[in-house]
């Protein structure tokens, strides 16, 4: 499900579940935490969200930059972010890159970055940052941990053997412990970031076997993005790749009845224009 909005659900979940998010991620007691402004647009550049600690040795920041793309330049990225976070607040920084699929890793995140002159000079700077590779975490502390990271959990290595046991728990877990508006919110991160690693096709079957689902806002939401799959794929086939402003409209279609009468309409449609029409 390539284009899935998954930066901007990141950083939701992070602002929204600040505590939860600071306490898995910094390595000491939490004392208190608050979200702030990342941006360090000065110089063109805007960390995703920071979190303001509190712990016994005093305060720092805590920069987690979650990655769904090849990662290879998030070293500099990471570093550059971190002096200017430092001159922006004056305050310490902990940076974390957080890996949330396979393709994202890459040689290059070693956990130091080492800038030297030349090669065979030793380093005149280095940077130290914390990698997690999201696959590899064990499920159990995230199935039963803070609801803020629940949405992870079926990214992990370990959720792929029993992924439809793993996501009920996540959604039965929501609906017990939250309000409806907060439970079909993480009920749509969750379904967010499972495309990231999962085919439409498998979102839809496990969200099809959610009680209840078929009248959520999630499940519509997969529902189309699935027609919409559909009659793209059909349609470039059949037409030719769509224009940039045609591929738009199409994704910008909320009404389930609409899509479905173009997806129906494709068999006899000539052009992406007249489909469309």
């Amino acid at each position: 499900m390539p284009g899935m909005p998954f930066d901007a659900t990141m950083k939701d979940l992070i602002e929204e579940n600040a505590r939860a998010w600071a306490e898995r991620f910094h390595p000491y007691p939490v004392l208190a935490v608050a979200v702030i402004d990342g941006d360090v647009s000065t110089v063109t550049a805007r960390a995703d969200k920071v979190l303001r600690v509190t712990e016994d040795g005093g305060e720092c920041l805590l920069n987690i930059e979650a990655e769904g793309r090849h990662a290879a330049d998030a070293p500099d990225r990471m570093m550059q972010y971190s002096i200017l976070l430092r001159h922006r607040h004056g305050l310490p920084v902990r940076s974390v890159v957080l890996l949330l699929r396979s393709s994202a890793n890459a040689l290059a995140l070693t956990g130091t970055l080492e800038v030297r002159r030349r090669p065979e000079e030793p380093p005149y700077l280095t940077f130290t940052y914390e990698v997690v590779r999201l696959w590899t975490q064990p499920l159990a502390p995230l199935l039963t941990g803070p609801l803020g990271l629940l949405p992870l959990a079926p990214l992990t290595d370990e959720a792929r053997a029993d992924l439809p046991g793993v996501v009920g728990r996540v959604v039965s877990r929501l609906r017990a412990e939250t309000t409806r508006e907060q439970a079909g919110k993480m009920e749509t991160a969750t379904l967010i970031l499972l495309g990231l690693r999962y085919e439409n096709a498998i979102i839809q079957q496990l969200f099809r076997e959610v009680p209840e689902m078929e009248e959520s806002t999630t499940y519509q939401y997969i529902m189309r993005r699935g027609v919409t799959e559909t009659i793209l794929r059909q349609g470039r086939r059949k037409f030719g790749e769509p224009s940039a402003e045609q591929a738009q409209s199409l994704k910008d279609i909320a009404n389930n009845e609409r899509l479905q009468q173009l997806a129906d309409r494709i068999l006899d449609a000539t052009s992406w224009q007249e489909l469309l029409a």
